[in-house]
Formats: structure tokens, sequence, C-alpha cells
């Protein structure tokens, strides 16, 4: 019987540090996510790492592929902060289209709806 036990309890603090890793990851990418430019640093350190590896650059190259890229990803950010509105003002027409086709009880449950995703939806368009 206490070898069963043991055998649980260390079943069980495996579980545990599994979950609270997996608790840990998903709490930084969330912090992440929600950061202005996400993830598109790590994606460029990555691509510039990519490309190093692969290409064999000279430092000279890595430190103009690199200022490239840098370029690049603050005008996607810029771009995205832009576009943003828009897909914003598109969001709130579909769902004033939607909200018509629907029962005075049906669109009561839309509007729940709507409220409980809407702020989660921003956060995710708005990088």
């Amino acid at each position: 019987m206490r070898r069963s036990t043991a055998i649980a309890a260390v079943v069980a603090i495996f579980l545990v540090g599994v979950l609270v890793g997996a608790l840990g990851s998903h709490a930084f990418f969330l912090h992440r996510s929600h950061q202005p430019g996400r993830f598109s640093g790590w994606g460029t350190r990555l691509v510039a790492a990519d490309l190093k590896h692969r290409l064999d650059l000279t430092p000279a190259q890595e430190t103009q592929i690199d200022r490239i890229l840098s370029e690049s990803r603050t005008e996607a950010v810029a771009l995205h902060r832009e576009v943003l509105p828009r897909m914003l003002a598109l969001l709130d027409r579909t769902h004033a289209r939607i909200s018509v086709v629907l029962t005075p009880a049906q669109r009561v449950e839309f509007e729940r709806f709507r409220a409980r995703h809407r702020s989660r939806l921003v956060r995710m368009l708005s990088g």
C-alpha cells in the first residue's frame, strides 16, 4: 500500500508540474500577445537567425539584414495600427447586420455573446 501511495504521489507531483508549466507558458504568451507589435520582434529575430544560418552571412550582411527586418517590423506595426479602426468598424457593421436578422429574444442573447467576446476579439486585433 505504501508503494502505491508513493507512486501516486510522484505521479501527482509530476502532473502538477506539467500543469504549472503549461499555465506559466500560457500566461507568458498571453502577456506577450497584448504588447504592441505582439510577437513580431520574435519573428524577425527567428528569420534573421535562420538566414544567418542558412546563407552563411558576413557580419556586414547580418547588420544590414537586421536593420531591414527591424524597419519592416516597425512599418508592419504602423500598418496594423492604421488598419485596426477599419477592422473594428467592419466588426461593428457585421454585428449590426446580424442583429437585424434575429428575433428580439435572440438579439438579447446575441448582445450577451457579443459583450463576452468583443473585448477578447479587440485585444486580438489590437495586438
